[in-house]
């Protein structure tokens, strides 16, 4: 009689979360050939951003889009997730949404784990990051939310919602 013993260890690195922050900058890169908003340079920032937060398990949600009168109008919203490990292709965004009058921001949500840092640390977690993000409100929603993607790297699950 013989047995087997398998280990497995999954550990999630910077590799994985500047994997899963590629899948959000293909959205975004969508999001400004049909509608001209974010900059490349915002794009660039917003990628190291999320990596940074989601290699420390800091990063919790996001929102980048369009907002009128406090609401979004169009909104890419990501959030760690229990998926079981899917990985879509990123894009496929909606095109031919009026965003006359609108502005375009973003809003972040950082994780239980990162409330859970000293204020000394949690500032120098805020000052390594390439976006200055003042306090404010989360728009509210818009009237339809569909979650329709979904994206995996290293145990760490995000699911994509559409807001419009």
């Amino acid at each position: 009689m013989s047995s087997l013993t398998n280990s497995q260890t999954n550990t999630f690195t910077i590799t994985n979360a500047r994997y899963l922050a590629s899948k959000f900058a293909a959205d975004l890169y969508q999001l400004q050939r049909f509608y001209g908003q974010p900059s490349d340079a915002q794009i660039n920032e917003y990628i190291e951003e999320v990596a940074l937060l989601l290699k420390d398990g800091y990063f919790k949600s996001i929102e980048y889009g369009f907002k009128k009168n406090g609401k979004w109008i169009l909104a890419l919203s990501y959030e760690v997730s229990q998926l079981n490990g899917l990985d879509n292709s990123p894009g496929r965004v909606p095109i031919g949404v009026d965003i006359s009058g609108a502005t375009w921001g973003s809003y972040l949500c950082k994780s239980d784990k990162f409330f859970a840092l000293t204020a000394a640390q949690q500032s120098n977690v805020i000052v390594s990051l390439p976006v200055a993000r003042g306090d404010g409100a989360d728009p509210k929603a818009g009237l339809n939310s569909i979650y329709d993607k979904a994206y995996s790297s290293g145990n760490v699950d995000i699911s994509r919602r559409i807001i419009k």
